[in-house]
């Protein structure tokens, strides 16, 4: 499955190499930042040093109109990437509906269908763009991070970064309750479409036997069953924030 989600990155390998790039430098300049004003707080201000906090300063400035510049590439063509991502896949995906059975529409409901071509290749599309870059920008600040600590006091160093391995293990542990849980949401939201596409389309039928409060009671149920997984999404997410902070903290 991998493999297959990473050729749709061939036909915009040019964005998508832009994006990394930026990303790379955008990384590297949050690192430059603390190690100037280190500087400052440690060096300049102490000796009053007119001229070199005014350089240093200056620098700064520039640093930060270069990561506004590269924050906007990241933002912009970042999404770029993953929406022409989404638009190849969707097209693909609609072209292989049309070739199936009359058996398969027979035990799938098009609102299901629907949710899937629309919602879920939206989230994938996201997947795409802060996927790659996420991971990348966080090793990046990992790895620069480690090292500069290492320089100032390597002790120091091995001690801050000793917790990461209790982080992974927690990352991984209540990551797949929130992906567990996110999955419920996609399957309520198809159900939900799958209801509106079928009470709408018949609407004719319904209004000609009076059944408008049984396609309510069938779509309420429906909808709660829906805010019902949404809730238990955000517990799960406000449980896995609140746990990453208590192990910085």
């Amino acid at each position: 499955m991998l493999k297959k989600f990473a050729t749709y990155y061939k036909k915009h390998w040019k964005l998508f190499l832009i994006d990394i790039i930026s990303a790379f430098i955008m990384s590297g300049l949050n690192l430059v930042f603390p190690v100037v004003i280190r500087k400052l707080i440690d060096n300049y201000f102490p000796n009053k040093n007119i001229q070199m906090i005014l350089k240093m300063s200056l620098l700064m400035l520039v640093l930060y109109i270069l990561r506004l510049i590269f924050q906007y590439i990241v933002h912009y063509w970042g999404h770029v990437v993953g929406i022409r991502m989404e638009t190849d896949m969707r097209e693909e995906l609609f072209s292989h509906l049309q070739k199936l059975s009359f058996k398969f529409y027979d035990n799938n409901k098009v609102g299901y269908l629907m949710s899937r071509i629309v919602n879920d290749l939206n989230n994938i599309s996201e997947l795409a763009h802060h996927g790659p870059e996420d991971l990348f920008i966080s090793t990046v600040v990992l790895l620069g991070s480690f090292i500069i600590l290492l320089k100032m006091n390597w002790k120091m160093a091995l001690l801050t970064f000793a917790i990461l391995p209790v982080m992974i293990f927690f990352t991984i542990k209540l990551g797949q309750k929130m992906y567990n849980s996110f999955k419920d949401i996609r399957e309520k939201v198809a159900e939900v479409n799958s209801l509106i596409e079928d009470s709408l389309s018949g609407i004719r039928v319904v209004k000609s036997f009076t059944n408008e409060e049984l396609e309510n009671q069938k779509f309420n149920h429906g909808n709660h069953r829906y805010r019902k997984s949404r809730e238990y999404a955000m517990k799960t997410m406000a449980l896995f924030y609140s746990e990453c902070i208590f192990i910085l903290i």
